[in-house]
């Protein structure tokens, strides 16, 4: 990711926007972009610009284009970040400010903050929205579209880690021993099991459903962000991603299991999971920080990122997998129970995997 941010350009020729308008950083900012309000004369546009910062490359954005362009039709009951047309009539512009060319989407702006993940009526209604969301993506076909790799897919993560099982190994000596062998307990315990993980129902998915991905206003969720990791993935790994991202922080206090109860209380509203979703949701939490990890390893050997970045990915892991080993069947018996007791809409599964 490139360390500073876009310099000055005039945004006016490439949108219609006032003359002379100027932008500023967002707190907000993705880890690999880089996200910017706007203003005239002092006072806030209603728009946001994004600024992909690792790459400039439309084909990249192309999947993440035409998901927003179906789902601006299906009358959901918070906002998306549909991309407001260039005066060219095009989705996104690309830009030389001088020292690098950027990739750059102008958004509408949407009101409200990053939920507290200890707040349970926020993440009851964020989970509820995630329900919402997978029925509308479920209408979505998914051939055709070049997607992004599936999450089972380790070794695709990134070009510098194609053989996940060796990826550790790279990081030597910096990396110890035991977290070497550790980290390959954990990948072949995903690959042990990758067949009924293929035979889940699958669907295009966010595919990053955390806090700093959704905008509440109070209860109510009024946006979603962030779709240029959505994929043909599991269904329930939306939810296995949820959980992880909401709980961490209070994994292991006795504090999670109301953040637990009221994540899959607000899915269960308005989706049901099939039995074997629900059992694989253990698991499918393992995936989704084995993902992360590869990810971060690739940054890492691209000089990207820190070490320590890594590290602390592999402590969190680690405690994630001891809170599974002993709580992972009482998560599962709370989903299946909120399953069970729920009243959502007919269930429309996808299907298995291509």
């Amino acid at each position: 990711m490139r360390e500073r941010g876009l310099a000055p350009v005039a945004l006016w020729q490439i949108w219609s926007l006032p003359e002379g308008c100027t932008f500023q950083p967002l707190e907000r900012g993705g880890y690999n972009n880089f996200l910017y309000r706007l203003y005239h004369e002092g006072r806030p546009l209603p728009f946001v610009l994004r600024a992909y910062g690792n790459h400039a490359n439309p084909r990249y954005i192309q999947h993440e284009l035409r998901i927003l362009a179906h789902l601006a039709h299906q009358a959901l009951p918070f906002a998306l970040p549909i991309p407001v047309p260039t005066r060219r009539g095009e989705a996104y512009a690309l830009v030389d400010d001088g020292q690098a060319v950027w990739l750059l989407v102008l958004l509408p702006f949407i009101g409200g903050a990053n939920p507290d993940p200890s707040n349970s009526a926020q993440a009851e209604g964020a989970a509820h929205a995630l329900a919402l969301l997978h029925r509308a993506l479920a209408t979505l076909e998914p051939y055709g579209i070049p997607l992004p790799q599936p999450y089972l897919e380790l070794g695709r993560v990134h070009p510098l880690v194609p053989e996940p099982l060796k990826a550790m190994q790279q990081l030597l000596p910096l990396a110890t021993a035991e977290d070497v062998a550790y980290v390959n307990a954990i990948l072949l315990r995903i690959e042990q099991a990758r067949a009924r993980i293929r035979r889940l129902p699958h669907q295009i998915i966010h595919g990053d459903f955390i806090p700093g991905n959704v905008l509440v206003e109070d209860a109510r969720v009024s946006g979603v962000l962030d779709f240029e990791n959505a994929a043909f993935n599991p269904r329930a790994l939306d939810l296995a991603i949820a959980i992880d991202a909401w709980c961490w922080d209070a994994i292991g206090s006795g504090a999670e299991w109301e953040r637990v109860r009221a994540l899959c209380r607000g899915y269960a509203r308005a989706q049901t999971l099939h039995a074997d979703e629900v059992e694989l949701l253990p698991v499918l939490i393992l995936l989704r920080n084995a993902h992360v990890l590869m990810h971060l390893i690739g940054r890492f050997l691209a000089n990207a990122t820190p070490y320590v970045d890594i590290e602390q990915w592999i402590v969190g892991l680690r405690r994630v997998d001891a809170w599974l080993a002993l709580h992972g069947r009482q998560l599962v018996t709370l989903l299946h129970q909120e399953m069970r007791t729920a009243s959502p809409a007919p269930d429309k599964p996808v299907g298995a995997d291509r």
